[in-house]
């Protein structure tokens, strides 16, 4: 009888241990419990991410302070020129509308040097971040103010690397349409004459090279590849990120999904470190995790990669990060339902265990509180996704919305300045009657002179140049693109812009009609007929001239 007590006793706890062990396995699932090591360092590079930034933008601002005062000597513009370029390396990864701004900058000291390399490097330059932030169209009409004879090999290697990210990008935007293969076969192209063309043994040779291979079929030897060259770089360096991310790229072909996710966070982490605000790495490795139920990682990754890119200004972040969220959150809501379906059912057979021992009943109610806390979980992880989105959203209508904003408000400037001068000629000719009949010989001849106006004048082209010029920085070059050759517009020294151009100005903002365009810029409607029949017989192209003309894009 002691026998059998004993033997019913120990087969009792060996039950109770198998069904809480049971319990134990569901809740980790449910729970998405992520034990890889890897991902420590990368979050305690997340919590010092603020901290970061900040140093980054202190040794910045220790650079500018460098910066000369403005002249026209040539030793200082050389100066000014090498401390700009320095200014676009810092904030090449980093901010791309302020390194748009030092480049800018160094194209008009290439052009008062009068040094035709220099221009062309930084015109390469403006190239390489209209690619980043995704103005492919911006990016492309520059190719046609570069002339590839004159270069240097340097420049024909970061010409064609600036031509295979620009096929990257749209293959990457494009991803699964028609124009996929299109894009991936001039991108190969590409990589195949930057691997050709460059140094062997060279930092961008083996980098290209790798591409090369794997594009061909030859993805292990790629790796091998890079994963020898990956030891002479180090976490925080913008190579380091590129061979990791790369590599991560490559080992997914593979079929290998933990070492890709390695790499994304060896990846992810170098660019935090280095302060490298367009990445993708993150992004990356934020929809592996939460396809694994890691959802408190995911969510918290891909909220610093939407932060990071919209720092940075690229639209193309911007959207593969609005695309993944609403893909995150209908994920996220069948995983529910599904965890749902399965608790449910673990709860009924759960409880027809409890008929038989009371350890059963205990099972099911610990289950239950943890349901209650998961379906807690749920609402509280779907409401943060939701701001998320709608974040993205009202980031997306600003974008769209910025350019109008910029339009509305010169057209206004314009309306005003205008009415402005027709009241000071108004009130000349009011006060030349009243000398007149006063018989005020000194006033009225005073009040005859055109002084009045012509400062008036003046002063309202000047305003409208600034203002105009502000919104669209590289319209001067634009038009002269679409006039053929021999037959471009260049301002005189100290005037920003011509009367042609401010006819074309005029046309870009909506204004079309030659009597509205004849009050505004002072000129009779006769005048303003001639110079737009020269213009359009300047063109490229004659019958499209002003519809181009209107399609110059501003750059906020």
């Amino acid at each position: 009888m002691r026998i059998f007590q004993h033997n019913l006793y120990f087969c009792t706890m060996m039950y109770l241990r198998g069904i809480i062990l049971l319990i134990s396995a569901l809740c980790g699932t449910f729970l998405g419990i992520c034990a890889n090591d890897y991902y420590d360092h990368l979050d305690e590079l997340i919590s010092r991410h603020d901290a970061l930034v900040a140093s980054k933008k202190a040794a910045i601002e220790k650079v500018k302070n460098t910066l000369p005062s403005p002249s026209t000597n040539p030793a200082v513009l050389n100066n000014e020129y090498d401390i700009n370029n320095t200014l676009y390396k810092e904030y090449l990864e980093f901010q791309n509308d302020s390194a748009q701004k030092y480049v800018r900058r160094n194209i008009d000291i290439a052009k008062l040097l009068g040094d035709n390399s220099k221009v062309t490097d930084s015109r390469l330059n403006l190239m390489h971040l209209l690619n980043k932030a995704y103005l492919l169209d911006e990016a492309e009409t520059l190719v046609h103010d570069i002339d590839t004879t004159s270069m240097s090999k340097e420049q024909k290697l970061f010409y064609y690397k600036i031509l295979s990210d620009m096929c990257m990008f749209r293959m990457e935007f494009n991803m699964g349409s028609s124009y996929e293969k299109l894009y991936q076969q001039r991108l190969t192209d590409y990589r195949l004459k930057i691997a050709t063309l460059s140094e062997p043994g060279s930092e961008r040779n083996r980098l290209y090279q790798a591409n090369y291979l794997n594009d061909t079929g030859k993805t292990r030897e790629a790796i091998a590849l890079l994963e020898e060259m990956l030891k002479e770089y180090h976490s925080g360096n913008r190579t380091y990120s590129v061979i990791t991310s790369t590599l991560a790229f490559y080992y997914s072909l593979l079929g290998n999904s933990e070492k890709q996710k390695h790499l994304l966070a060896m990846s992810a982490a170098s660019d935090i470190e280095g302060c490298i605000m367009e990445n993708s790495a993150l992004r990356q490795l934020a929809d592996l995790l939460f396809d694994e139920g890691d959802i408190d990682r995911a969510y918290r990754y891909i909220n610093i990669s939407v932060s990071d890119a919209n720092f940075y200004g690229t639209r193309l972040r911007n959207v593969q990060a609005s695309q993944l969220v609403p893909r995150i959150i209908n994920a996220y809501q069948e995983k529910q339902e599904h965890n749902y379906r399965t608790m449910r059912n673990f709860i009924i057979a759960l409880s027809v265990l409890a008929l038989l021992l009371v350890a059963g009943f205990i099972g099911t109610t610990l289950l239950y509180r943890r349901y209650r806390r998961l379906s807690e979980s749920r609402k509280v992880i779907n409401d943060r996704l939701n701001s998320t989105v709608e974040q993205l959203e009202t980031t997306n209508q600003q974008l769209q919305e910025r350019d109008k904003i910029k339009e509305q408000y010169l057209g206004r400037f314009l309306t005003f300045s205008s009415a402005l001068i027709d009241k000071n000629e108004t009130q000349r000719k009011a006060m030349n009657r009243l000398a007149m009949e006063d018989n005020l010989k000194e006033l009225k001849s005073q009040l005859k002179s055109p002084h009045f106006d012509y400062e008036n004048a003046t002063l309202f082209y000047q305003n409208f140049d600034s203002a105009f010029l502000n919104i669209y920085p590289n319209f001067i070059d634009a038009v002269n693109s679409l006039l053929v050759q021999g037959q471009q517009i260049e301002p005189k020294e100290g005037e920003q812009l011509t009367r042609e151009l401010r006819i074309l100005a005029l046309i870009r903002l909506g204004i079309t009609d030659n009597k509205e365009i004849a009050s505004i810029l002072r000129a009779s409607i006769a005048t303003i007929y001639t110079y737009r029949s020269r213009l359009k017989a300047r063109a490229k192209n004659k019958d499209t001239f002003e519809d181009d003309i209107k399609r110059i894009q501003a750059l906020s």
